[in-house]
C-alpha cells in the first residue's frame, strides 16, 4: 500500500525546512484524498482531513494535525506539474498491468473558463489532453494560456506519448507540417481535420470532391442514427490525393476523407440540413477504420463533458497557474482511476462511481493502491 506514498516522498520540497510543520507527503496525500472525495476549494481540504484524521494516520504522518488551507495552496504552487503527471501515470499503470495497445489517440484542448480573472489580468488556462480510446483513460496533458497556443502545445504533448502504430486524430488547428511531421517521426499515423486555415489545399480538395471524390465508387460507409428528435444520415467517402493536393499537402499525405452529415430535426425550422467536412490522412483510402477514427475522435469531448458536469472543472476559480494546473490534474487523475477501476458488483454510471469515492473509504483505498 505504501507505493503511492513512497512516490510522494520523492517530490522535491522547496520549502524552508526550518519552518515546515507538515511533511510534504502528508499534505499531498490528504489533498489527493480530499479532492477525490469532492473537495472543490482550498478550504474544503483541511475540513475533510479533520473529519478523517484517524484514517489518514494509517498512511501518512499526521502527528502535527491538519495544515491550514493556505499551506495546502502554497504546496500546490511549488509542485512541478510534471511530477504530478508521473504520479498519475504510475498509479494508472498499476491498475493497467496489461494495457491494450493504442490504436487511436484523439487530442483536443479544453478551457478552464473560471481560471480567467479580468481584475488580475489572468487568462483562462487551456489544457490540451490526449485520450486512449482502447483503455478509456487520459494519457497526458499540457497547458497553455490561449486557444491559439495549442499549436505549440500539441508537439509538447506528442513528446510525452508513445505513438508507434497509433492513429492521432486532431481537429483542424493541428493541420500544419510541424505537428504532422512530429507524428510521423514518432511512428504514428494521422487523421486531421481540414478547414480554410489551409486555403489552397482546402480549395483543391473541395473542388475535386465535388467533381469526382464523392462518387459512389469512393463511398466507404453510409448509415443512419436517431435520437433527441433528430434523424441523421452520415456518409463517408475516401479517395487518394491528386498530384496537386500532394504538392500542397503534408508529409506522407495519401488520402482525403469527405464526410456528409444530413440532418432532419423536428425542432429546427430550417428543415433538412447538410454539412461537408474534410480530413487529411497518411492512411490508404481502402482503410476500413477511417469512419471509426472520425466518429471516435469525439469521445474526448465526452471526457471533457464528464469533467465539467460531474467534477465542475469549468467552475474552478483558481488563478495561480501552477496550483490551478495541479488541482485540475488531480481531477483527471480521479476520472482515470474511476474509469479504469470501477467498484466491484453492480455496474453503475461514471457519475455514481464518482459519488461512491466520497462515500466509501474502502473504494478510495482501492483506487489509490490497487
Amino acid at each position: 500500500m505504501s507505493a503511492v506514498v513512497t512516490l510522494l516522498k520523492q517530490f522535491e520540497d522547496t520549502r524552508d525546512q526550518k519552518k515546515v510543520s507538515h511533511p510534504l507527503p502528508t499534505v499531498l496525500f490528504m489533498s489527493i484524498c480530499a479532492i477525490f472525495c469532492g473537495a472543490e476549494a482550498w478550504e474544503d481540504i483541511p475540513l475533510w482531513a479533520e473529519i478523517h484524521l484517524d484514517w489518514l494516520g494509517k498512511y501518512v504522518d499526521v502527528s502535527n494535525g491538519v495544515p491550514s488551507y493556505s499551506t495546502i495552496r502554497r504546496v500546490f504552487m511549488i509542485i512541478k506539474p510534471a511530477n504530478w503527471s508521473k504520479l498519475i501515470r504510475y498509479t494508472v499503470d498499476n491498475h493497467h498491468p496489461e494495457k491494450l495497445a493504442e490504436d487511436q489517440i484523439p487530442i483536443d484542448g479544453k478551457a478552464l473558463c473560471a481560471s480567467k480573472c479580468y481584475a488580475k489580468n489572468v487568462k483562462a488556462m487551456q489544457m490540451v489532453s490526449a485520450l486512449s480510446i482502447a483503455n478509456n483513460i487520459i494519457l497526458g496533458e499540457v497547458t497553455t494560456d490561449s486557444k491559439s497556443n495549442e499549436i505549440t502545445a500539441i508537439p509538447l504533448l506528442l513528446d510525452l506519448l508513445e505513438l508507434d502504430g497509433a492513429t492521432i486524430t486532431i481537429d483542424a488547428i493541428a493541420c500544419n507540417e510541424r505537428i504532422i511531421g512530429k507524428i510521423r517521426e514518432k511512428g504514428g499515423h494521422y487523421l486531421i481535420g481540414l478547414k480554410k486555415n489551409q486555403p489552397k489545399l482546402y480549395a483543391a480538395v473541395e473542388a475535386y470532391a465535388k467533381e469526382k471524390g464523392t462518387s459512389s465508387d469512393n463511398l466507404i460507409n453510409d448509415y443512419f442514427d436517431s435520437g433527441h428528435g433528430r434523424e441523421t444520415r452520415r456518409r463517408y467517402f475516401s479517395f487518394p490525393v491528386t498530384d496537386k493536393m500532394k504538392s500542397l499537402g503534408f508529409t506522407d499525405l495519401n488520402t482525403i476523407v469527405a464526410t456528409e452529415t444530413i440532418t432532419s430535426c423536428k425542432y429546427n425550422t430550417r428543415g433538412v440540413t447538410a454539412e461537408w467536412r474534410y480530413y487529411v490522412t497518411d492512411h490508404l483510402a481502402e482503410n476500413t477504420k477511417l469512419p471509426t477514427y472520425i466518429r471516435d475522435h469525439w469521445k474526448i469531448e465526452s471526457t471533457h463533458w464528464l469533467l465539467d458536469v460531474h467534477l465542475r472543472d469549468d467552475k474552478d476559480k483558481k488563478y495561480e497557474k501552477i496550483a490551478a494546473e495541479n488541482f485540475a490534474k488531480t481531477k483527471r487523475f480521479l476520472l482515470n482511476l474511476v474509469k479504469s477501476s470501477p467498484p466491484k458488483g453492480k455496474k453503475r454510471s461514471v457519475r455514481s462511481n464518482l459519488k461512491k469515492v466520497g462515500w466509501d473509504l474502502d473504494y478510495l483505498v482501492q483506487l489509490l493502491f490497487g
